[in-house]
């Protein structure tokens, strides 16, 4: 009698685990998980698209949070047929379908004196123009300087405009989006802000004096896109995976010249007796 209740013990996990086995791979449960890829397959497709549409782009995020980041995928994602305008080409050296431009020799005087070609000497098609680090020329604190509005009148003429001058995208790249300035906030169309970086990798950077570094290989952020009462609405999620590439592509450090070359401060401590 306890030699038949130990084999009954012993045969039921199996045979639970071989209805288990059965009842996942049955038809009805093969059929309901194609229809979430295939589900899953155009939410990405949509997702992608939103961040590749026509229109003018804001890509906020908090220092480090992935800004540059996204740029360079974005960069990277674009067929060599095209390719781009950045504001500060120092901060993506790696990559051979880009120019650069002054922001200041484009905007002058409260307009815009000058335009951006939209095929280049080689027969590619404009892709879009990328504003970097968009806060260092323009925020709340300095919209009353004249020096301010000579450039950023000419910059709102050119985003109102960006479509009828044959410029398919623009992005700009900032921190939150409360810092912006209001009028400039008004004419994004989408929204990306960056909340989430994931999955560390490391690498050498694209400064080859620079030691190993850890980078995101996965972005997450929400998209947004402006409705009829100029608010942003919600569009979903997107997670972004980038590739080794796309991180050595850029220069993580390109500000650090600029900053280096200025006067450092003196160091002074409790030891210090003359106070000078």
């Amino acid at each position: 009698m306890e030699k038949e209740n130990i084999q009954e013990l012993t045969q039921k996990p199996s045979t639970a685990k071989k209805k288990r086995i059965k009842y996942v791979f049955s038809k009805r449960n093969v059929i309901i998980w194609f229809i979430l890829v295939i589900i899953s397959l155009i939410k990405r497709l949509f997702n992608k698209s939103l961040l590749f549409a026509n229109g003018s782009h804001i890509v906020t995020a908090y220092p480090g949070g992935g800004k540059t980041l996204l740029a360079s995928h974005i960069i990277n994602s674009v067929p060599e047929e095209e390719y781009f305008f950045l504001s500060n080409m120092a901060e993506f050296p790696g990559y051979s379908n880009c120019y650069t431009f002054d922001i200041n020799d484009i905007f002058k005087d409260g307009e815009q004196v000058k335009s951006f070609p939209t095929i280049d000497h080689k027969g590619r098609k404009l892709y879009g123009i990328i504003f970097d680090e968009i806060n260092l020329s323009f925020n709340r604190r300095m919209n009353r300087t004249s020096e301010y509005n000579d450039i950023f009148i000419g910059l709102v003429e050119f985003i109102v405009t960006h479509r009828h001058q044959d410029v398919p995208r623009v992005y700009f790249l900032g921190q939150k989006l409360e810092l912006q300035d209001t009028q400039l906030q008004s004419l994004f169309k989408y929204q990306h802000d960056i909340y989430r970086c994931r999955r560390w990798a490391r690498f050498k950077p694209y400064n080859l004096g620079d030691p190993l570094i850890w980078y995101p290989v996965k972005l997450k952020m929400m998209d947004r896109v402006k409705g009829i009462d100029d608010q942003f609405l919600d569009a979903g999620k997107t997670k972004i995976k980038i590739g080794l590439e796309e991180c050595k592509k850029y220069n993580t450090k390109y500000l650090g010249k600029t900053y280096q070359a200025k006067p450092q401060v003196k160091v002074k401590g409790n030891y210090d007796k003359s106070g000078g």
